[in-house]
């Protein structure tokens, strides 16, 4: 028994990162399968969108509870919840013969994005204390490393077969993750710690300002900027932010404490990680429709669905060589550093695709650059949170964090589609100078985070220095 308890002990970490590879899984399933789901579906492409919108509205709405949540008690227990509604949700769109079963299923799908901040909770509750940092930093770019295995497979699924094939391979892969946190995951031990409140006006308030940021940013552009439907949800998007703020901060128990949150390098990891999640964002939907784009427009590579997933790739070993490189770089510059060099090879890779894209291994170059820094990034986040955030409040400000990331990403598309619309001749492809644009704008986004990163090096250097003076 001695001997088993023990084999579990080690096997918790393999099985967190397992669980959190089911995160890739779950989102491969979006813009790859779009096409065709629009054509098998009969609906327009625009439409056919909403099985990633949808998706992400579910996500933005479930994480923020579920990392409240998993910093008390039942952090095993919400674990086991997300898995069992995205089993659910892949079973169900699996056996979709229409289009809102299909977006059922999706939207059942969406608790996977909160699922890498509830293992990073249960990572610290369940490892010695010498090994939560490094296995934080591992599952923190665990999601970028499996996008080059699971993005592939799901391209060629959509392909050669079936895309209903691609949810069953989710199932598959979903299913075995609850077993093993079944077999391996001590159980929640309700009685020695208090539960943590859900702060259900909380929740709400932030839920709303989410859903009309993602929708704002999704749908800003076909529905035309200057429309009321528009102007209403910026209002819905900045009113309930403010309410939200103001309540976290009078009301005893809070969703995720201001205080924290106000916390400079808590700060400076959620703004690197909305703004560069945006930026990366841009470089990969801008790949994907250019790489698929015929080479008669002078830019594109004619590539199929399958290639273009082979492009994730090199992005997978450059976020797994981020892994290793960023454990060593921070011990000796430490994570602001470590972020500032992420943020920096981002930047570079943006405006190498800006000036160069017309070559198969221009687009395999910038991705593995892309990759080494956004795996530098997502290290380096979770440790500025690990060093500044008390052992109870992690899983909810990491899940905070989280949020933001997927508010950048989706306005990182929102921007892309802007930019390449205004370049789009009707009838026609985007032009070549509207890859250029947005490439140039996701670098020049960088470029502003670098300057916000080595201000606050900057600033901490000095006050270090006045420290060690006096």
């Amino acid at each position: 028994m001695d001997a088993w308890k023990v084999r579990r002990a080690g096997a918790v970490l393999p099985l967190l990162v397992y669980c959190g590879l089911c995160t890739t899984v779950i989102s491969s399933l979006g813009a790859l399968l779009v096409p065709a789901v629009a054509a098998d579906q009969r609906v327009p492409v625009s439409t056919a969108q909403w099985m990633l919108t949808g998706n992400l509205l579910v996500g933005a709405v479930t994480t923020p509870v579920l990392g409240r949540l998993a910093d008390g008690p039942r952090s095993r227990r919400m674990l086991l919840l997300a898995l069992a509604a995205v089993a659910l949700g892949s079973a169900l769109a699996a056996t979709a013969g229409t289009f809102p079963q299909l977006l059922a299923g999706r939207a059942l799908q969406g608790p996977t994005c909160g699922m890498v901040p509830v293992t990073m909770a249960l990572a610290r509750r369940h490892l010695p204390s010498d090994r939560v940092e490094q296995a934080i930093a591992t599952l923190a770019v665990t999601a970028a490393t499996g996008a080059g295995l699971s993005c592939p497979v799901t391209g060629f699924l959509a392909q050669h077969l079936d895309y209903h094939w691609a949810f069953w391979l989710a199932l598959a892969f979903v299913t075995p993750a609850f077993a093993g946190v079944l077999l391996i995951l001590p159980p929640d031990r309700t009685d020695r710690e208090p539960r943590p409140a859900a702060d259900p006006v909380g929740v709400a308030l932030l839920a709303a300002g989410l859903v009309c940021l993602i929708l704002l940013a999704g749908q800003g552009a076909q529905w035309g900027w200057r429309s009321p439907a528009v102007l209403g949800l910026l209002l819905g998007t900045v009113l309930p932010a403010a309410a939200w703020t103001r309540w976290e901060r009078h009301t005893g128990r809070p969703l995720v404490r201001p205080a924290l949150l106000g916390h400079s390098d808590v700060a400076l990891a959620n703004a690197a990680a909305f703004a560069l999640s945006a930026a990366a964002f841009v470089g990969l939907s801008a790949v994907g429709t250019m790489a698929q784009a015929p080479a008669s427009t002078g830019y594109g590579l004619g590539l199929s669905a399958f290639a273009v997933g082979c492009l994730m790739l090199p992005m997978s070993a450059g976020s797994q060589a981020a892994g290793r490189l960023s454990r060593r770089l921070t011990a000796r510059v430490g994570p602001r550093v470590t972020l500032a060099v992420g943020g920096a090879l981002v930047a570079v890779a943006q405006l190498g695709l800006s000036a160069c894209h017309y070559r198969l291994w221009h687009l395999l170059l910038a991705m593995a650059l892309l990759g080494l820094g956004t795996g530098l990034t997502w290290t380096s986040v979770p440790r500025l949170v690990h060093g500044a955030v008390p052992a109870g409040e992690l899983g909810g400000v990491l899940s905070f964090n989280h949020v933001l990331r997927v508010a950048g990403s989706t306005l990182g598309s929102a921007t892309t589609g802007a930019v390449l619309a205004a370049h789009t001749a009707p009838g026609s492809l985007p032009g070549d100078a509207g890859y250029r644009t947005a490439f140039a704008a996701s670098a020049a986004g960088c470029g502003l985070v670098l300057v916000g990163i080595l201000s606050r090096v900057v600033t901490e250097s000095s006050r270090e220095a006045v420290r060690n003076s006096g």
